[in-house]
Order: C-alpha cells, then sequence, then structure tokens
C-alpha cells in the first residue's frame, strides 16, 4: 500500500488512495447485472504499476480520478465482471494509453482530482456492460443518500486489490462539518461522505470509483469520483472524500460529448 501524503495545512492530513479503493465494511456485490458501469482500471507508469476503480461513461471513455491518470503510460481495464481475477465470460478486457486530466489538477492537495481515459476499442453493450446514465443536473445537497463501489482494501493492512466487488451506501456530508476534519484543504468542489455510525469508507484502491445517487430503480447519477481518505486510516471513523462531478459538467459534456 502507498499513499501520497500531502502538504499538511489543517488538522488532519488527506492521503490520496492511488490504488483500487475498498469498501471498509462494505457488502459482497452479488450479481454482475447490478452495477453494469462498474471498471476496473490497472495504471501502469514509468516506475510502478497500481489499480484504480473508474466508470464507463458512453461508449468511448472511463471516468476517474486524476491521480489515477497523472503519469500513467498505460492503461489495463476490465468491464462486465464483479471480480478480478475468477474466470468469468462476462468480462471484457482492453487496453489504452490516451486519458486526459483535468488541467487544474494539483497532484499535491488533490484539487480538480479528475480523469478520463479514453477507449479506443469499439465493443458492444450487454447486460453487464452498460455506461452509467448521467451528470447530476443540480449540486449534491447534504445529507443524500449515496452509493459507492470498489474492489480496494478492506482493512489498512489487507490486500488491494480484492477480488470481488464491494459497494455500500453513505451519507454526504456538510462541507463545514467536514472541515473540523479536514479544514481548508477540503474545497468546495469535494464532498466528505460516511455510512451509517462511520462504519463504511473507501479504502486504498477505490480512487477513481463512482459515488452514485439512483433516482428509481434503473437512473443512476454519478455525483462523485473517490478521491481520498485520512491519515488516520480507511478504518478511522474520519469521513472519505470526494470530487464532485456538478461543477465540472460543463468540461465533461465538452471533453466527452456526452452528459
Amino acid at each position: 500500500m502507498k499513499y501520497l501524503l500531502l502538504a499538511i495545512l489543517l488538522i488532519y492530513t488527506i492521503y490520496a488512495i492511488p490504488y483500487v479503493l475498498a469498501i471498509f465494511d462494505g457488502q459482497e456485490v452479488i450479481t454482475p447485472y447490478r452495477w453494469p458501469f462498474m471498471a476496473a482500471v490497472y495504471v501502469q507508469t514509468e516506475t510502478t504499476r497500481f489499480f484504480c476503480g473508474g466508470a464507463l461513461w458512453g461508449r468511448e471513455w472511463i471516468i476517474t480520478a486524476g491521480q489515477c491518470v497523472y503519469g500513467a503510460t498505460s492503461f489495463t481495464i476490465q468491464l462486465g465482471s464483479i471480480t478480478l481475477e475468477d474466470e468469468d465470460e462476462n468480462r471484457l478486457t482492453l487496453t489504452s494509453t490516451e486519458y486526459v486530466v483535468h488541467p487544474d489538477f494539483n497532484p499535491q492537495t488533490l484539487e480538480n482530482d479528475l480523469g478520463f481515459i479514453k477507449l479506443n476499442d469499439s465493443f458492444a453493450l450487454t447486460p453487464t456492460i452498460r455506461p452509467i446514465a448521467w451528470l447530476p443536473t443540480t449540486p449534491l445537497d447534504n445529507e443524500t443518500i449515496v452509493t459507492v463501489y470498489g474492489w480496494g482494501q478492506t482493512t489498512d493492512d489487507g490486500p488491494q486489490p480484492i477480488n470481488n466487488l464491494m459497494w455500500n451506501t453513505m451519507t454526504a456530508l456538510n462541507n463545514e462539518d467536514c472541515r473540523l476534519i479536514y479544514g481548508n484543504q477540503l474545497t468546495d468542489n469535494m464532498v466528505c461522505a460516511a455510512g451509517n455510525y462511520n462504519e463504511t469508507r473507501i479504502c486504498s484502491g477505490d480512487s477513481g470509483g463512482p459515488l452514485v445517487q439512483y433516482y428509481g430503480k434503473d437512473l443512476s447519477v454519478v455525483v462523485g469520483i473517490a478521491s481520498f481518505v485520512s491519515g488516520n486510516g480507511c478504518e478511522s471513523t474520519d469521513p472519505s472524500g470526494f470530487t464532485r462531478t456538478f461543477p465540472y459538467n460543463d468540461w465533461i459534456k465538452n471533453l466527452t460529448d456526452h452528459i
């Protein structure tokens, strides 16, 4: 496990989690058809290889965190499967070397932590491979129930990524309350979320995974991208940090031609 230590500006240190985000105290996904937008992303740089989450965005892109594409040389992407290693006829494996990171991404502070991987191969959509539906049309409200997914660690010292996709619900928190923990490192374009009694958190390897709000049974809206955990680790009671997508709607639409 490798954390990117950010500048110590305020009360607690934020750590980037540039490996797959495993959900601490999450639930294992049982059916591959429930969340067909999930993408497992293996990132290769000149010096290392690590894991991130992502979501299929339209037919040509994977939406993920800026830290997951910054400095990358290539990507191996798995779609259609809820496991990473089990035999699965639904799994589609793609490769890419093209990405776009937000032009104002700051790898030290994780401001504007948003990126996209360009998919060069054409492929058929299937019941287990479907894009996530929409961007939010309004800012994320406090106390909104959201859902998080990932193959990341389930403990601070556990293996990552894990084989089975995990998920759980969380609640979006008030930024002013979250600044009591993270201080002014938490910008207006970020949001904290926590599970009931702070039981659910993201962990190392969950970076880049989508934070999703559901409207009804099938309409999924990506309201955030997994970005950071507290320097106290994912087993602490500190909430997890995400990049809000709403402030970047225009940039995303102009880049991907998809809403």
